[in-house]
């Protein structure tokens, strides 16, 4: 009777097999392929959407840009460029000229016969102006003020090194969610063949291989979803390190294809700045003597006691006077120390224009390496769609061959891995393209808040 059993099944297997495959032929079209018409895996895709709109606090890019600007690094760079340009107003009013006033009480005790104790009252009012400096000031001036350039490209720069950071969490988080949810897949399918093969198992139509295979291979699947699951919590929890938020979930959005150019980055902008600044810096190291303006007015406002009492005195110890003149300083053996000073800062200088030609040659050569990955990752889309459909057929056949048993589990199992991989690989080709977009605007000097939806 088992026997009888068995060739009956099988009978009936293949005229199943045989009428599937009539229609398979007649419509290719009518199978589940899982693909969309705009090159997106639907049954990934709308189920990420799904989890999305279930949510009570789901964000989107533009969400995590607009909080990455909360970030403690950039809010550090900011306090910088307000620091900088507070030192350049400082240099600024170096021009001014200077008033100090200033009061003194003074007693004085002398050995002498008369007149040995008194108290002197003076008030001073003191004017100072730099006249010439040695163009000092001036470069001073222009120093502070490339310094505060410098400092706002490299807060620049590094708010675009943090978005570009957050859209690599974002797009990997997207990439793991979509590989946990085909891995659920795959395990709800390896599930549903473990509960037929055992019943198969218990009325001895098949061995206990098959069934143990297909129990490892259930096992591992749960394995590689909990290692997911954990990918997934540190792409989150990287995000609100990142941007100083939380949510539950994300919405998906895409970037803008980026234009074909490549522009002065923000950090080759902050060293040349730094150039400029160690060029004026140099230029305040100087060989000219300096003049100097100054005027000072005495009022005496309690005069020592043997002054008052011989008026004859009194020409030598005015009660007002006003003094004003001008001070020229030459610094006469200063010239070694000073040239030794200005080669060392010159040598300083030519090292950092090294430095920029350098970096300036890498962006050419990053602009057209990502150029390509960029080119290359849409590619990768077209093949690892039309992977994914063949992965998908032959799957769908090979099922029907094996609970038919005219293939063998090893076949079968082969099979559900390719398409599973292959799902995996179309949906992870999409977020790279994303991902290979922000490379491309972030290395060629664009910025990327421009091209975000």
């Amino acid at each position: 009777m088992r026997y009888v059993s068995v060739f009956v099944l099988v009978v009936l297997s293949f005229s199943n097999l045989f009428a599937d495959d009539l229609l398979s032929s007649q419509d290719n079209d009518s199978l589940d392929l899982n693909i969309r018409s705009d090159s997106k895996d639907p049954s990934i895709y709308s189920e990420v959407q799904k989890l999305s709109s279930k949510s009570a606090h789901s964000i989107g890019l533009q969400d995590l840009l607009k909080g990455a600007d909360t970030n403690y690094s950039l809010q550090s760079k900011m306090l910088t460029v307000e620091q900088s340009r507070k030192n350049h107003t400082i240099a600024q009013v170096s021009f001014l000229p200077t008033l100090n006033l200033d009061y003194t009480l003074q007693n004085n005790y002398r050995d002498t016969a008369q007149y040995n104790n008194y108290n002197t009252q003076t008030f001073n009012a003191k004017l100072n102006l730099d006249i010439f400096s040695g163009f000092s000031t001036i470069n001073t001036i222009k120093e502070k003020s490339a310094t505060y350039r410098s400092n706002v490209a490299d807060m620049e720069y590094t708010r675009e090194n943090i978005y570009l950071q957050v859209i690599q969490q974002y797009y990997q988080y997207f990439d793991n969610v979509s590989q946990l949810l085909s891995l659920q897949r795959k395990l709800e399918q390896i599930n549903s063949d473990i509960s037929r093969v055992s019943k198969l198992y218990e009325q001895g139509l098949t061995t206990i291989d098959d069934l143990e295979s297909l129990k490892s291979q259930g096992s591992l699947s749960e394995y590689q979803i909990s290692d997911m699951k954990l990918s997934i919590e540190q792409n989150k929890l990287m995000l609100e390190y990142l941007t100083n938020l939380s949510f539950d979930t994300l919405r998906r959005d895409d970037i803008a294809t980026p234009a074909y150019e490549i522009k002065e980055r923000k950090d080759l902008t902050s060293l040349k700045e730094q150039i400029n600044a160690s060029i004026y810096q140099n230029k305040q190291l100087n060989y000219y003597p300096t003049v100097s303006f100054f005027d000072t007015y005495t009022y005496n406002i309690e005069l020592p006691k043997y002054i008052a009492a011989n008026p004859i005195l009194a020409p030598t110890y005015p009660q007002g006077q006003n003094i004003a003149g001008l001070t020229v300083s030459l610094k006469l053996f200063d010239d070694i120390g000073l040239t030794l000073q200005k080669q060392y800062m010159k040598l300083g200088q030519l090292a950092s224009e090294k430095n920029l030609l350098y970096k300036q040659a890498e962006q050419k050569k990053d602009e057209k390496l990502y150029r390509k990955s960029l080119e290359i990752a849409k590619a990768k889309i077209v093949s690892s769609e039309a992977s994914l459909k063949s992965a998908t057929i032959s799957y769908q056949n090979i099922k029907k061959k094996y609970d038919a048993q005219l293939v063998n589990f090893t076949d079968y199992l082969q099979a559900l891995s390719t398409k599973f991989d292959a799902e995996a690989t179309y949906n992870s080709s999409l977020n790279n393209y994303e991902l290979q977009k922000a490379n491309y605007i972030f290395y060629s000097g664009q910025k990327i808040q421009d091209y975000i939806k």
